[in-house]
């Protein structure tokens, strides 16, 4: 008899208890707080090394740093004088830019064929241009990068982060948050 209860004592104790957040697959994203704590999918710790959890978690202190860095910096020209570009000190610059995903040559080509103001002289910058065009405070804040006609080598072009100013390189059929600001010369 003692043997039945300790029996049925384990089976209400194991129906009661649940396994952690994130160790079955499919709990991160299910929308239900599995293990009964209080917090559903990414918002449980034990989903913390979930794929689809870390991407959000970096999402997120992008557009916080991105957020914070906004309101330390001081307040850009963004165009308020309803001009499609505005004027550096040796070139003319695109107010905006293509507004999508693009690869460096067909960057290229978005400045070739643009027509801007009655002008179609209008190119993909160097990288020292696209610096300028950063450090103006002429162009609102963004986490995005900017093509330019700087190739470091056969497959790769320099990119300028539009807020930063920052040089890297990449290759040159890649897409994720580049864009074309083009230029001309005065």
């Amino acid at each position: 008899m003692r043997e039945v209860a300790m029996v049925l004592f384990s089976l209400v104790l194991v129906g009661c208890w649940s396994a952690p957040e994130g160790t079955r697959n499919g709990d991160c994203g299910d929308a239900k707080d599995n293990d009964k704590n209080g917090f559903t999918d990414c918002e449980d710790e034990g989903c913390s090394l979930d794929d689809e959890c870390v991407r959000l978690a970096a999402r997120a202190k992008l557009a916080e740093e991105a957020a914070r860095a906004e309101s330390a910096t001081p307040a850009r020209d963004t165009g308020e004088d309803d001009s499609p570009y505005f004027e550096l000190e040796k070139i003319w610059v695109q107010r905006g830019h293509n507004d999508a995903d693009i690869s460096q040559p067909d960057a290229k080509r978005y400045c070739e064929n643009l027509t801007l103001a009655g002008k179609s002289d209008w190119r993909l910058p160097s990288s020292d241009e696209a610096q300028a065009v950063s450090n103006s405070k002429k162009i609102p804040l963004e986490s995005l990068v900017m093509w330019t006609s700087t190739e470091k080598s056969k497959n790769r072009a320099l990119i300028v982060g539009i807020s930063t100013g920052a040089v890297n390189d990449l290759g040159l059929n890649s897409v994720g948050q580049c864009r074309a600001r083009c230029v001309r010369d005065k």
